[in-house]
């Protein structure tokens, strides 16, 4: 999921769009009533500057009312929210506790919830649970019934049962449930997964809801909204990206036969980019299963990785497969950006956040 993302990022640059990595928006502008731009602060240097636009499009997941917050205080009018976050948490276990090959649903455990538990980068996830969550944290935190939930249930189904010290890492993610408009909130395994498209009266365009695997028709989708308010020129309506490959769209005929299960995996994920990945210093120096010294340095030099925490949770996903040994590499990885040029690569920072990862044995 996060290769995708760089993917998309990087093909958008590729067609021509600017990228901006960690600028975060400090407030937007307005003229007349209208939305013409935003204020952004470049966190690395700390330089606040304008982006003049004639149509913005508010894709934030689950912080878009805030967004929209800033929007209305132009205004000086309230907003409907539009979401209602709901809290997914999910443990890795190793491998073995799961005997076949194919994924497991459990569509209805005691409580009525869903299970699943999904083969993943030679682990195993297990999940989910679905806590509605106001506070939004930047990383949120499992609750204790949450994990006892997964433990408990998971337990029924799986080769043998897993225990708080079996759990490589646990992580969680918040969702941005689309609420029914004029009714309450609270419960978010009723509310809609399907995306929504709002244009609010200044201009602002916002887009929730909806997953990864519709991510094309959920843009052309917003483009269609853009086109029909007259916020962006008129162009060929038909103009779709169904036959746009992303960068690094796979090439089938590689050859895995002499890399193991988690290196080929590693590899694969690097599609039609493999030959030059392998030209970078590092490509035979394995950090660990899945993740070489190359890959690092891949990341630094074509996918805007900037920290630690960018490499290990963002370009490889080792943090969210084995956080003890995310935080044993954590030192290696520091060194190899800062044989990059990357100034600080946050070391200290990753420490603390690989520490909120791992699961104690005893509550």
């Amino acid at each position: 999921d996060a290769r995708l993302a760089l993917g998309i990022a990087r093909t958008a640059q590729k067609k021509g769009a600017v990228v901006l990595n960690y600028c975060a928006v400090e407030s937007l502008l307005h003229r007349n009533g209208k939305l013409t731009g935003l204020t952004c602060k470049d966190k690395e240097t700390e330089r606040v500057f304008d982006i003049k636009a004639k149509c913005v499009i508010n894709a934030t997941g689950v912080w878009v009312d805030g967004i929209r917050a800033m929007d209305a205080l132009n205004s000086g009018e309230k907003i409907e929210t539009l979401v209602s976050p709901s809290q997914g948490v999910h443990l890795v276990v190793d491998r073995s506790f799961l005997s076949q090959d194919c994924a497991l649903l459990v569509p209805s455990t005691q409580d009525g919830r869903v299970l699943f538990a999904v083969p993943w980068l030679g682990k195993v996830i297990l999940g989910t649970t679905d806590t509605p969550r106001t506070d939004l944290p930047v990383e949120p935190m499992a609750f204790t019934h949450e994990v006892d939930f997964i433990l408990q249930e998971s337990a029924r189904y799986l080769s043998k049962a897993p225990t708080r010290a079996d759990v490589r890492s646990v992580w969680v993610g918040l969702r941005p449930m689309v609420k029914p408009q004029n009714s309450p909130s609270g419960n978010t395994k009723g509310i809609s997964r399907e995306h929504t498209i709002l244009i609010d009266k200044s201009g602002l365009v916002t887009v929730t809801g909806g997953k990864w695997t519709t991510y094309r028709a959920m843009a052309e989708d917003v483009l269609h909204h853009c086109l029909d308010a007259g916020l962006i020129a008129n162009a060929d309506k038909d103009a779709t990206t169904a036959d746009c490959p992303l960068v690094g769209a796979p090439n089938f005929n590689a050859d895995f036969s002499n890399f193991s299960l988690t290196r080929a995996q590693g590899l694969h994920s690097y599609g039609s980019e493999q030959s030059l990945l392998l030209t970078l210093p590092g490509a035979d120096t394995w950090l660990c299963e899945g993740l070489s010294e190359a890959m690092v340095r891949f990341a630094v030099r074509y996918e805007y990785a900037r920290t630690v925490e960018d490499v290990l949770a963002r370009r490889s996903r080792l943090l969210f497969l084995d956080a003890q040994l995310a935080l044993d590499l954590s030192d290696k990885v520091a060194t190899i950006l800062e044989s990059e040029k990357i100034h600080n690569p946050q070391l200290a920072a990753f420490k603390t956040l690989a520490q909120s990862y791992t699961l104690p044995t005893s509550h």
